[in-house]
């Protein structure tokens, strides 16, 4: 049996001495108690260069335990440059810009995976190839894989499906998408599609995971066929778009098992994808249906969140572009480790806007970005985070 076990062992944050033995409830008796999430002040900021956007299209925290430290890693796609951040004094740490051609180029920089705080893997789209990089000597490797035919490259997002690749025993377990005309397919096709494969680095082989589509997503219609996935020390988990259900693995080479997550601020019934060519309609489907999209793994307080989208009614005028890109409103569902449902934010619903493709868990809570074109707090100079801990909800 293939298990999925993280990288790093989990360093585990210790907390005062109530919330210590609240998320200890969140373990082993999660009905007695309920949780939610408070933002703190102040608002986190992160100077940035007058070339650099605030929102960014991929955006991730690492924490390396041996070293008690973490940093942010943020990919700038017009500068083909990753930047690195530190939380504490809200600065630049350094900045690399990449080749895209010539002999050290890696293409256009837009998906990688965090090895260590001064390593990565950087994954060009569409190819067979991946890169690995030292940050501090600079020292560049190509690798190449036998990328199979009909299904993505290498995936690594953090924006609207989170799912980054990760590294166990010389395997490299990524995240996969079908390619060809969905419209095409009935859910029994669908239901027999790999969620992953992995990469042996020896070789370049590639073996898919026994990880598929649930045996029922279109049963009653189509609906998007994105999803997110999480990993902690011992299983990762799935989280799909029109589907309550999360469902989970601990081993490459068995089915997905589920359970019932749902919303409380979503309908039972998800709505069907426009399947016409339509692209107005198309557009609203994203900007207004109800569904979930991230999920995070929180490693320090060994909770998931669970981000959630309610139906949106919209007016004529407004744009559903930036609706699709930065909606208005959504909630965070907090589960615990055996994935119950022990809470649920709801967030947006009145002045305070948020960029909730930009979030990341750190050692003091979760982090949203309040670089919403409409909120008050967003300064187009900086990354702005509201940090948002985890509290047993009053009665």
């Amino acid at each position: 049996m293939n298990c999925i076990f993280s990288i790093k062992p989990i360093y585990i944050f210790l907390f005062s001495v109530v919330l210590m033995v609240s998320t200890g409830s969140c373990k082993s008796n999660s009905h007695e108690a309920t949780f939610e999430l408070l933002a703190k002040e102040p608002i986190v900021q992160i100077e940035l260069d007058s070339l650099t956007s605030n929102v960014s299209n991929w955006l991730s925290f690492f924490y390396d335990s041996e070293q008690d430290s973490g940093l942010v890693f943020s990919i700038d796609n017009d500068q083909n440059e990753l930047e690195l951040y530190s939380l504490e004094s809200g600065g630049l740490v350094s900045k690399l810009k990449f080749q895209e051609e010539g002999p050290a180029g890696v293409g256009r920089l837009s998906a990688i995976s965090i090895l260590a705080l001064d390593s990565i893997l950087i994954f060009p789209p569409f190819t067979n190839e991946y890169f690995g990089v030292n940050l501090v000597t600079k020292i560049l490797k190509k690798g190449e894989f036998q990328k199979p035919d009909g299904f993505s490259s290498i995936n690594s997002q953090t924006r609207f499906f989170r799912s980054i690749p990760f590294l166990k025993d010389n395997y490299l377990y990524t995240k996969t998408l079908f390619g060809g005309n969905y419209l095409l397919l009935e859910n029994e096709e669908l239901s027999g599609k790999p969620l992953m494969y992995r990469v042996d680095l020896s070789d370049g082989a590639v073996e898919f995971s026994k990880f598929t589509f649930p045996d029922d997503y279109w049963a009653d219609g189509k609906r998007h066929y994105e999803f997110s996935s999480a990993l902690n020390d011992n299983q990762l988990v799935f989280s799909f778009h029109s589907d309550h259900n999360i469902y989970y693995g601990v081993s490459f080479d068995e089915p997905l098992k589920k359970k019932l997550a749902k919303s409380k601020y979503l309908s039972q019934k998800f709505e069907d994808l426009p399947l016409g060519n339509d692209a107005n309609a198309r557009r609203g489907y994203f900007a207004t249906t109800g569904h979930y999209g991230n999920l995070l793994y929180d490693q320090f307080r060994d909770v998931y969140y669970r981000f959630c989208y309610p139906k949106k009614e919209v007016e004529k005028d407004e744009d559903l572009r930036e609706l699709v890109m930065f909606p208005q409103e959504f909630s965070v569902m907090i589960l615990n480790s055996e994935l119950d449902v022990i809470g649920e934010t709801l967030l947006a619903n009145n002045d305070d806007k948020y960029a909730a493709s930009n979030a990341f868990v750190g050692p003091k809570g979760l982090y949203i970005s309040v670089n919403h074109p409409k909120s008050e707090l967003n300064r187009e100079e900086s990354f702005g985070f509201q940090l948002f801990t985890l509290e047993i909800k009053a009665p």
